[in-house]
């Protein structure tokens, strides 16, 4: 069985490398924009309910929204990446699910912020980006 696992490791050297080398960069990416994203976000967005429903009124508005929601797809998944390599893979699927449009996300979103450990991690990361807290 050793053996197996030396051999593996030789063989896919190469992979590894390139594993450790994207799992860096998307955790230095994840430091830099997770602060910067949580900024954008209005601090009474969770006060509000019918504030922040989409409404499209001509194809610019449904392009951005679909660009919004593969934003958030990519850090949902890079988020869920995350969980097991370096990063902040919790606060990357928070932020991937506010920008995405889907049924529930209200009410999901809600009850992630409802969330005092996650309530407090949000706000200190927008402290980073010299933003006052959420209100809730």
């Amino acid at each position: 069985m050793l053996d197996f696992i030396t051999q593996a490791t030789a063989d896919y050297h190469q992979y590894f490398i390139w594993v450790g080398i994207v799992s860096f960069v998307v955790f230095v990416a994840s430091l830099l924009l997770t602060p910067l994203l949580l900024g954008k976000i209005p601090q009474d967005y969770f006060i509000h309910t019918n504030q922040h429903k989409v409404e499209i009124e001509h194809l610019g508005h449904l392009i951005i929204v679909v660009i919004r929601t593969l934003i958030g797809f990519v850090l949902l998944i890079a988020g869920i990446i995350m969980l097991v390599t370096p990063g902040q893979g919790i606060i990357s699927i928070l932020l991937g699910l506010f920008l995405m449009e889907f049924p529930g996300k209200r009410k999901l979103e809600l009850k992630l912020i409802n969330h005092e450990p996650t309530f407090k991690a949000l706000n200190w990361l927008r402290s980073k980006a010299n933003k006052d807290p959420f209100d809730r």
